[in-house]
């Protein structure tokens, strides 16, 4: 395992604590990434100034967002990762919207280039009595090949809302941490050959009979899309 030393691992909290419950089940799992010997780092959306997508399509034309803001360096940063591990407390059965501007920023660009294809992924959700793994699968499969998900209730009916570290299974931080350890395998792993999956197919299908041809049809509204398709060799 002495090869995971040089895997980096990025946390991506998009809940608007730093330390609160979901920041709780995000540390259990990069003690697990520790473990398997990868190094681990925080971003806190809160931290970072995020503004709102507006709608002007300019990332397809130019490859890059027009807004100055921390969009970027954000984005870099889980770029720069070999793993990321993405959580949210649940609203109303969605991310924050912290996070959730954060997403609408990157996605539409991200939706044509496959920007995070060869990432490997956890997703983590917290709620009071909210379901969380449909949360925790869905931020996940954004941020590339799922290795994992986890997610926890801190809501009883006695106690009313709690701190997850004095309400959590005496098993929950084993299996978070198992997460992790799994995380950092996948990422090690992932070079080597492996039977592509259903919905690698899928999106392989929907890119070349779909996404082909509306792209190279219209090329100065794809130009930036074009641009990073030729980089990939897609073209």
């Amino acid at each position: 395992m002495a090869q995971a030393t040089s895997t980096q691992i990025v946390a991506l909290n998009g809940s608007p604590h730093r330390n609160g419950n979901t920041v709780t089940l995000m540390g259990w799992v990069m003690e697990g990434c520790r473990a398997a010997g990868a190094t681990t780092d925080w971003i806190h959306i809160v931290d970072h100034q995020i503004d709102y997508c507006q709608g002007c399509f300019t990332c397809l034309r130019t490859g890059a967002c027009p807004i100055q803001d921390d969009v970027a360096a954000v984005r870099n940063r889980l770029l720069a990762a070999d793993g990321i591990i993405v959580g949210s407390p649940v609203y109303e059965g969605q991310p924050t919207a912290q996070l959730k501007t954060f997403l609408d920023r990157i996605t539409l660009l991200n939706l044509y280039t496959h920007t995070f294809e060869h990432k490997w992924s956890v997703g983590v959700a917290t709620s009071g009595v909210a379901p969380t793994r449909g949360l925790a699968k869905e931020l996940a499969m954004l941020f590339g090949q799922r290795s994992g998900v986890i997610g926890a209730k801190t809501t009883s009916i006695d106690r009313g809302y709690q701190r997850l570290a004095d309400v959590h299974s005496p098993r929950l931080p084993k299996r978070a941490r198992a997460v992790g350890r799994k995380l950092v395998q996948d990422v090690l792993s992932g070079s080597r050959w492996r039977l592509p999956r259903p919905q690698d197919l899928w999106i392989a299908a929907l890119r070349r009979w779909v996404v082909r041809p509306l792209v190279t049809g219209h090329p100065e509204q794809f130009a930036g899309v074009l641009d990073i398709w030729q980089a990939k060799g897609w073209l």
